[in-house]
Order: C-alpha cells, then structure tokens, then sequence
C-alpha cells in the first residue's frame, strides 16, 4: 500500500511540476497529496490492500492453529492468572503468571507426558478446531473450550502429570526450573521483564489447571473417572490435589510460628 501511494504522489507531483515550470512548493506537495488519498482509485487500492492484510493474517493464524492448537486449549485453564490484554483471556485480577511463561510450559508438560502423547493431543485438538470452524474462517474458541472432546484431552494429559508429581518437591522444583529457563523474551520496560515462576505461582497454575478434575473429584464423579483411567490413576490425582493443598505457600506462612 504504501509503494502504491509514493508512486502514484511521485507522479502527480511530476504533473504539476511540469505545469509550473519544475517548481515545486511545500503547498503543492500537501495539497497532491490530500487529493490521491481522497481519491476514490486509492480509497480503492487501500481496500484492497486491507483485504490481502486480512486473508493473509487469516491464512497464518490458522496454520498456527492448525500446528499447534492443543497448546491454547491447554492454557485456557490458566489464563486468567494473566494480566489483562486486549482481545485476549487475561483479567485485572490476574498477576501472578507472565505470558512469558507459555514456552517453558509446553517444554515441561511434553517432558512429562512424552511427545507422542504430546503429538496426539495436537492431532486430536485439530480435528476439535476443524468441527467449529465458521463459514468466514474466524474461530469459536468458546465453543472450542466448551467442546467435550478437548475436555477430555485435557483431563488425559493432566492424570498423567499427577502421577508425575508422585515426588511432589522434586518435581515441583524440577518443573519451575524448566518453566524459568524457557521463558520468552520480554519487551523492553514491561512490568514483567523481571519475572519468574516461583512457588507461589506454580501452587495457582497448578490449581487452575486441575480445578475440572477436583471439582468432578468433590462432587461425586469418581466412579466415571475410574472408568475412564482406572482405580489407580483417580487415587494419584487425589493424592496429587491433596498434597498441592498442603504445600499451598500462603497456607504454610500461616502455619508458621509468631
């Protein structure tokens, strides 16, 4: 567009240099150049261009999609920890996780569960995105999270990383480690250009992530889960989400002697 709109100003103003002699005044350069971008041929050319724009970003963003889908489903779960952005899941209330993050979590949660694993999750999540594909190429991403299918990949992924957890300390630190040593780069003076997980961040990811499986666990639904995992793997989430209660850090600060 804007190679458009110099060669087309370059030749107007050629015009009215010849009429006047190759003389050229500041007025004459403000005044060609108000006329081409009210000219209905650039009002069209803009259009088209804006057009390209859209189909163009349209086409990447579902390749990412397409590539990496599993991802975004996975980190609606903690999305509100984020600080606000616009157009995206963050809320004023959300301090204590950084986006920065998002690379070091899918480092960690792939080593935990296995690329294969990793890689059928993806696959399935495509097929999740393709079903609620609209007509106009945009996304229904509240229908996406809503789907039972991308429900139960999450739950998938998230009873093996309970039985990971079996060490809970170990893993915990093991597991903040990755997360701080993958982080994105921040942009120069963003309040989170000195962040990092800790304790008490990882306690808040962990607890929103596993909040579905704890509430199912609480009211009763154990027996499904059973049938879908087995008696063994229902017991290490249970053991997981009690001892994820136990080393909550504001609970152990109010544990701790006067």
């Amino acid at each position: 567009m804007s190679e458009v709109t110099v060669r087309e100003l370059l030749r107007a103003l050629a015009a009215v240099a010849r009429r006047n002699g190759d003389v050229l005044t500041l007025t004459d350069v403000e005044i060609e150049a108000r006329r081409l971008l009210a000219s209905p041929a650039m009002q069209q050319v803009h259009a088209r261009c804006q057009a390209a724009a859209r189909q163009a970003y349209t086409a990447l963003m579902w390749e990412q999609v397409r590539n990496r889908p599993f991802d975004r489903i996975l980190a609606k779960r903690f999305a509100h920890l984020f600080p606000a952005r616009v157009g995206d899941d963050g809320s004023r209330e959300g301090s204590l996780l950084s986006r920065r993050m998002l690379p070091g979590f899918t480092e960690a949660v792939t080593k935990m569960i296995g690329p294969d694993l990793y890689d059928q999750c993806q696959h399935k999540a495509q097929a999740v995105v393709e079903a609620h594909r609209r007509g106009d190429e945009t996304i229904d991403w509240e229908a996406i999270y809503a789907d039972a299918t991308g429900k139960a990949l999450v739950s998938d992924v998230l009873v093996v990383m309970a039985h990971y957890f079996s060490a809970f300390r170990k893993r915990r630190d093991w597991f903040i480690t990755v997360v701080n040593m993958n982080l994105a780069p921040a942009r120069p003076g963003t309040a989170d250009a000195a962040w990092e997980l800790g304790e008490r961040g990882f306690h808040a990811l962990m607890v929103a992530l596993f909040h579905d499986l704890a509430d199912d666990l609480r009211r009763g639904n154990g027996r499904a889960l059973k049938q879908r995992y087995g008696p063994q793997t229902v017991d290490d989430v249970r053991r997981f989400l009690r001892r994820l209660e136990e080393e909550d850090p504001d609970r152990r600060e109010q544990r701790q002697p006067a």
